[in-house]
Parts: C-alpha cells; structure tokens; sequence
C-alpha cells in the first residue's frame, strides 16, 4: 500500500508520561481527497477535505434562506424567520395559477401578501418558475361521465358530453397520477361521445366513473422550431412577464428567479420527452437533448434569461434543471448570462449500506473495492460525500466554481432545497422530530454556505405537524400576528437564532484572509463510522474532523468545528481535538468557544508558545457545530 493510499488514515502516537494516544490528521487539507475519477465512488474519501476556505460571514448571513410556504399568517412568519437570521426566502409562482385569459393570477392576494411580507421583514426572494405537470399552464377542468366502461389498454373512451373538446388540447386526468391531460384526446365522435385517445389507458374505467377532462392552454415541449414549441415559449414568456409585474407592484426589485424545479417531479410537460410523455407511439422527433443547446428546456431558459435581464436587470436567473441532475449540463453550456444554478442534495433519510451501494452490479465502480455495512443518517446529506460520484464537491470546489456560461458575471451555485424527514430517519417522538430538524439545519447551514454555496433555501417554512419538515410553529395559522419570538419559536428557530447572531456585526469582506489548518489530532480514538476486512481499515469519526471559517469583520473571525458524524440519530460524546490554525492575523486571538444548540460557552483553553500567524487551541468537539470566535482585542 502507497504511503497516501488511504488519504486521512489517523496514525497513533504514544506522548507524555501517561502514553495519551493522539491521531492526527496529516494534512487536514488534502486535495487527493477529491480523486475519485468519474464514474467511481468511494466509502473513505472525504471531497470536502480536498479545500479550506475562509469565507465572508456577511455572504453566510445572506445565504440563510428557506422556501416560504406558509398557508396563512404571512407576516407573522416571515417575521419569526427573519428573528431567526433567515434573509432569503424561495416562492414558487408557477405556470399553472395563470388565469385561462391570462390577464393575471388565479390567486393574487395570496402572491401580494407573501411577496409584502418578504419586503417588510428583509426577505430576499427567490421566485420559482415552474410547470408542473397536474396543472402546468393555464388549464380548464370539467367533469365528464364514462358512458361505457374501458379496459385498461383501450384506445377509446366514450363520454356523456364532447361538447366544446378540442382534440389534440383535451385530455384524461389524473388517471394513475396527478397529471393533467394524462392521456390526450385526438379525436371525438360528436353523436356517440366516443374518444379516440394518445395512449392507452393505463387503468380500467368502469361504466358511470366521473373523471376531468383538462383542456390546455398551451401543449407539452416540442422540438425547437415547430409552431407548438414557439406558442408554448411565448406562453412561458408571458407568464414570466406576468410575474415580473407582480414583483414591480410589489416594489421589490432584488430578488431571484429560479427556472423550473426538479426533473424527478412533476415534469412530464416541460421535461425529458416532452409531449411523447403523453402519446404512445412518439408523437415527435427530438433530434438534441432538451438540457443543452438546441433543447427545448434549455431554450425556455435562453429566452427566460433575455426577457428577465431586459424587465428586471437587477435580478439574476439561476438555472433550476440541476436541482436533481447536478452534472447533466456542463457550466460553460447553461445559457448565456444565467447567473446560478441550483441543487437539492437531500439524502438525509436512512441509507443502508451495502443495500444502497451505488451500482451494486458494476463492482469496478467502487474505488477501494470493498462495501462496510452501516447506516448513513448525514444532516448534510449524501452529495458531498463520494458514496455516489455525483458529489457535489466536483463542482464546489474553488477552481471548478470560476466555470460560468458565456455573458455570466457573478455566477452563484445555490441550495434551493434541503432538509430532513424525521420519519425517514426512525424518528417519530415529538421531541425528537425538533431535535433532528434542530440538528440538521445547524451542521447543514454551517457546512453548506462554506464550502461554495452561496444560499440554502432550507425545506421548509411550515408543516402542521411536528414530525413533518417545518420549521415553524405548528400552530401558525392561529396565532396572533404580534405573538413573540420568545413565546412561540421552535428549537431550531431558537438555535438558528443563536447561529446567526454570531455574524450578526458581518462587513463585506472582499478578499477574507485564508486561515489553514496546520494541526488537527484527536485526543482521543474515539468510535468508528464502519468496520473494515482484512484489506482495507475501518473509517472512524475522528477522521471527519470539519473546520469551516469564516471572517466577519477585518478584526473577527467565526470558525464552525465539529465531527462530521455519518449517524445524527447515536449522538457522539465529546471528542477533545488540539487545533493548530495557521496564517492568523497579527494580533488575533481566542475570544470564547460557543454551542448554538446548547446555548452556552464551553471551555476551551488557548495553547502557549505559537509561533507568529500561529494559533494553538484545545476544545472539546461535538457532533454539531460550536463556534470558534477569534478577534482582535480593541486598542484600549
């Protein structure tokens, strides 16, 4: 085995007359972490740890964002959040709230008031633009009965009216899923009320069933170039205008448009297939992929990009096809002058190993060749890791993040959603479910927003129930609008509270100074993540060792440390850690070490005798993070 065979293997060394074992990490930044070739993985290989980097605690602070779905008493919320530190909020506007006449939205009201309470309480907003399949455009619903029941398979269907269908724009709904226009009418037989349809049905109808039938405004993604796709985009074009005039109105002229959501949800109508998603045989002929020049979708987003930059210079389009697709169009090929592109990493859930190794059949894959058994429950999930290839640490890190499309200044990637469901972790208590979601909103904010992500739009604002993913109160809608943070925050609003009030005096900081870690050993052995065979060594938690920093001020620093444990749900005991931080400032020094969660100051003691730049630091580690405040003393 090569001596950097297996980067971050901690070596232990006896010291001292009581033989205290330490296992330090040599180095703690080692780039060979990030050599995984695509497309292997890897169970040992930290990509995180490839780079160190001091982030701008004013960009933390701006980067605290959560999608805003409240159902009611939008200013109440909005309001707790921004007490919490949340300065962004993502709202979805979609396609599909556009009256048929298009002359504005089904529900207005709602949009002002959430749009108002973003504005008031220092919400920065990211709007998303979206067509989800169930209602992807302007659409007409109208109940119709089944006259005669059809097999699962038939080609027709005959209805007790067809009165006012159009074949080819009408269709069966929600059939086996919520999609409108499931399967489209092509033709109608006026005098018996017999449809011919797009695709066989995929359930049996019985005699008297009542079913919708949809009729579309605009039809599902064509190739570019025929007269379908043009009077889609144009459909989408307006749409957009639409929105960009109830953001005006709204007097709000910061803010964000996100284009589309997911491609594993509800994207039959915009998506991979487009209208051959509703027709058996194909329909039409796609001749590029829709997500890169040439495609439909990423013609949608040119156009997007053009009419947004002419409406709304100040806003700035990301890329929303990513979100579940991370790698599936190259940076430079996005469309010119998008300004972003956005992920959603999830994988908090429970994963098993090794039923949930990646490409079980295709054992070459794995990097080391050997699977442990253990289960993953990570807070930050699994896409900074290389338990996949797809990690997102290929394109974080700070040589890929100079990538951008052509015209692109400031090209940010963004988190548009992340969070956990407590049940999917074994979880189900009440208390639990708050302390999980405590739990992963801290370790997901800190590590996220400084390791290149530039917002993380948590999921979500509210669920009624504790042991959804909310992070509001349950009780929301009922209660008093002037009802106190005190009073009524939750534990992770709480906790996130004490997070951010650790940057809450951040100044742009144009170029932070780059702090290193020169030392980092573990006091103790601590536990091991998995076992290994007779090959290959066990992966232990003193191994993930996270340290973020982040500078604030010229004369601050704010550095998150904790154990990147892969388990949230067996809490770790305390790890004791000597840090040794390098390229500190002239004058710089320990200030405290402070627990968001616990809401306390915890021991720490400052090493003598380092040399200049030098910061020796002895603390004790948990398994979330606590804050290591570094200052300069004001001059007396």
């Amino acid at each position: 085995m090569g001596s950097r065979a297996w980067c971050g293997i901690l070596l232990a060394v006896a010291v001292g007359p009581a033989l205290a074992a330490e296992f330090p990490l040599r180095p703690y930044t080692d780039p060979e972490q990030l050599q995984v070739p695509w497309p292997k993985h890897s169970h040992y290989r930290q990509p995180w740890r490839a780079f160190l980097e001091t982030r701008s605690g004013a960009e933390f602070a701006g980067g605290i964002g959560i999608n805003f779905n409240v159902p009611e008493n939008e200013d109440l919320a909005a309001r707790l959040l921004a007490e919490a530190g949340f300065t962004a909020a993502r709202i979805e506007i979609g396609w599909g709230q556009v009256r048929w006449d298009e002359s504005g939205f089904r529900d207005p009201e709602r949009i002002r008031r959430r749009l108002d309470a973003c504005r008031a309480h220092g919400l920065r907003p990211t709007i998303l633009l979206n067509a989800h399949h169930g209602v992807p455009c302007p659409v007409r619903f109208e109940e119709r009965r089944v006259t005669a029941g059809a097999p699962k398979g038939s080609r027709t269907v005959r209805l007790d009216s067809v009165a006012g269908s159009e074949p080819g724009r009408c269709g069966l709904s929600n059939l086996t899923e919520y999609v409108a226009a499931q399967v489209f009418v092509t033709a109608v037989d006026t005098a018996t009320g017999e449809c011919a349809l797009s695709a066989p049905l995929p359930r049996d109808l019985a005699a008297e069933e009542k079913i919708l039938l949809a009729t579309l405004k605009y039809l599902p993604a064509h190739p570019v170039g025929t007269p379908e796709f043009e009077e889609t985009a144009s459909g989408w074009e307006r749409y957009t205008g639409l929105v960009l005039e109830t953001l005006r109105t709204a007097a709000i002229e910061d803010f964000d448009i996100e284009i589309w959501n997911e491609l594993s949800f509800g994207s039959r109508f915009l998506g991979t297939h487009g209208i051959n998603q509703y027709y058996e045989p194909p329909k039409a002929r796609f001749g590029t992929d829709f997500l890169n020049p040439g495609g439909h979708a990423w013609e949608i987003g040119r156009r997007t990009v053009e009419l947004v930059t002419r409406r709304a210079p100040r806003a700035a389009c990301i890329w929303g096809f990513s979100n579940t697709t991370f790698f599936h169009t190259r940076v430079d090929r996005l469309p010119p002058g998008m300004g972003g592109q956005s992920y959603h990493p999830y994988g908090t859930g429970t994963r098993r190993m090794p039923e949930r190794e990646q490409a079980p059949k295709e054992p070459w894959r794995c990097l080391e060749g050997f699977v442990p058994t253990h289960d993953i429950r990570m807070p930050e999930g699994w896409a900074h890791t290389f338990l996949q290839t797809e990690s997102l640490m290929r394109l974080l890190h700070p040589e890929a993040r100079r990538n951008r499309p052509e015209g692109s200044g400031d090209f940010r990637h963004c988190m548009t959603e992340h969070g956990v469901v407590p049940a999917e972790c074994g979880i189900h208590d009440e208390a639990g479910c708050w302390d999980l979601k405590t739990r992963c909103a801290l370790r997901s904010f800190c590590f996220w927003l400084n390791k290149g992500v530039a917002v993380l739009h948590y999921y979500c604002a509210y669920d009624g129930k504790p042991g959804g993913m909310g992070l509001l109160p349950c009780a929301l809608p009922s209660l008093a609008v002037d009802a106190g943070f005190a009073d009524v925050a939750t534990p992770p609003l709480a906790a996130l509270r004490r997070l951010t009030g650790a940057f809450a005096r951040s100044v742009p900081v144009a170029a932070p100074v780059q702090l290193a870690v020169e030392e980092g050993t573990a006091l103790t052995e601590g536990r091991k993540v998995f076992e290994g065979d007779g090959e290959h060594p066990p992966l232990w938690e003193r191994e993930l060792l996270a340290v973020l920093p982040f500078q604030v001020s010229p004369d601050r620093f704010v550095v998150a440390v904790y154990v990147m444990t892969y388990d949230i749900t067996s809490p770790m005991p305390e790890m004791p850690w000597r840090l040794v931080l390098g390229n500190v400032p002239e004058g710089v020094v320990l200030h405290r070490l402070y627990d968001p969660l616990q809401d306390r100051e915890v021991p720490v003691r400052g090493l003598p005798g380092a040399a200049p730049g030098r910061l020796g630091i002895e603390l004790p580690v948990a398994d979330t993070p606590r804050l290591l405040e570094l200052e300069r003393p004001p001059v007396p």
